[in-house]
């Protein structure tokens, strides 16, 4: 057993987004391992004392920023996401430098009062890399967990830090190359990101003996488990997989879409220009003639959705936009969906695929970044792989890999398989806890 403290300014419940669900995700993974962890992160004073279990303490914290000292109020709890101690600093950091410096300073104070004696810190973001030299511990470790590092530090960002501190000066002002700095081992969430970060000569500086690892991140965390899911139509599991089919019959009911029993039903992901929004446009509107119905989120950007609102319009059956924006939305979608097509050339999580191989979908994914890291191209004739890969570049290649989906889709005996292996295939937080375990017991000492 070891006490593990985990630093980041977005972890859920205070914050909602990927990285923030997947901070609390470890961090529960670790507390189910038998580790005692503590997280602590940042809010601005009233989303703090709205968190539900939190209280504040009669104790405040004193930041020390190189701009001047400031009083901050300090909440504690127990997180219900990640079932580990919680402390939220209060506080709204201005910019990147900011939120280093306050992060820095709480993770500071907690040692400095006992509130947890770490054997291990798990730096989770680059707003976190400030801790590093700031709390002693036997084990250091720094993550970048989307896989891709900001710019230096603008002047106004620095004011915050120490402009002294040998570190900072030595990475350029670079967070990313302050936290590598002071680690142990830095971590990324694919093979191919972790590469880009070990050859990059803005950060020469490493020691060259510097450990660069990979460790995938889980995505079974609550509430993406489809056999106790209640917002499906049916539970299912590789186990009892018939649960599928009926989800399949409601989302085609609540979309109107005209389905035979060969049409392979596609869902998307949200339309956005940045992750291949358009190009997933163009694909579905060459396929409107073939045996294949599409469902697309419509929690896209609003000038591509009424797009392909006008195209739904046109091909009744076909193409429909799910009606629901909610929560459950997207889980309904993908435990009704043969397949989700992805466009995003620059995911350097792929947490995307592992989601839709999840509930049960086949992942048609760009032959790029973490998806080819993580996706491996089914083969029909040794009955290996747990997606379809085709060449980002290439329109051709969009509408082939959803041909070849749909031909898999036409062979019973062959799609009933693979839906039981995909349903197997997806990333489980108890592996990834597992990894970060050893590097908190024994950080490797070379890359």
């Amino acid at each position: 057993m070891a006490d593990i403290l985990i630093v980041g300014d977005a972890v859920s419940p205070v914050a909602e987004n990927e990285t923030a669900v997947c901070a609390a995700a470890l961090g529960r993974a670790l507390f189910a391992a038998n580790h005692r962890v503590t997280i602590l992160t940042l809010a601005d004073e009233e989303r703090a004392a709205r968190l539900p279990g939190m209280a504040r303490r009669l104790r405040t914290v004193l930041a020390h920023l190189a701009d001047g000292d400031r009083e901050c109020s300090l909440f504690e709890g127990r997180s219900a996401v990640s079932q580990c101690a919680l402390h939220v600093l209060g506080v709204k950091p201005a910019d990147r430098g900011h939120s280093a410096a306050f992060l820095a300073s709480a993770a500071a104070a907690l040692v400095r009062d006992e509130i947890c004696k770490p054997d291990a810190i798990i730096a989770w973001g680059e707003a976190a890399a400030a801790v590093l030299p700031a709390v002693q511990a036997k084990s250091r470790v720094f993550v970048l967990p989307t896989g891709v590092w900001g710019p230096p530090l603008s002047p106004d960002e620095r004011a915050a830090l120490d402009p002294n501190a040998p570190d900072l000066a030595m990475a350029k002002g670079s967070l990313a190359g302050l936290g590598a700095i002071d680690a142990d081992v830095v971590v990324f969430p694919s093979p191919s990101s972790a590469s880009a970060f070990a050859t990059a000569r803005e950060f020469s500086f490493r020691a060259s003996d510097q450990a660069v690892v990979s460790i995938r991140l889980g995505c079974d965390e609550a509430p993406y488990d489809p056999s106790t899911d209640p917002a499906l139509a049916a539970t299912f599991s590789a186990e009892a997989p018939a649960g599928k089919g009926e989800c399949r019959r409601s989302l085609a009911r609540r979309t109107s879409l005209a389905l035979g029993p060969r049409t392979l039903l596609v869902a998307t992901a949200p339309l956005v220009a940045a992750e291949g929004g358009k190009q997933i446009i163009e694909a579905l509107s060459s396929l409107i003639r073939t045996d294949v119905a599409f469902v697309i989120p419509a929690t896209g950007e609003r000038a591509l959705v009424e797009e392909i609102k006008r195209i739904a319009i046109e091909t009744p059956g076909k193409i429909a936009i799910y009606p629901e924006a909610e929560p459950a939305s997207e889980r309904q979608i993908w435990a009704g969906a043969d397949a989700v097509l992805f466009a995003d050339r620059d995911n350097h999580m792929a947490r995307t695929a592992g989601l839709a191989k999840r509930y049960g979908g086949l992942p048609l994914v760009p032959d790029c970044a973490a998806y080819r890291d993580y996706v491996v191209d089914f083969d029909v004739a040794s009955q290996t792989g747990d997606g379809l890969l085709y060449q980002p570049n290439d329109a051709y290649e969009r509408t082939s890999v959803v041909a070849r989906a749909a031909m898999l889709r036409g062979n019973p005996d062959v799609w009933q398989a693979l839906q039981k292996r995909l349903l197997r295939a997806a990333p489980h937080w108890e592996a990834t806890a597992a990894r970060f375990e050893s590097l908190c017991l024994s950080p490797p000492t070379s890359a």
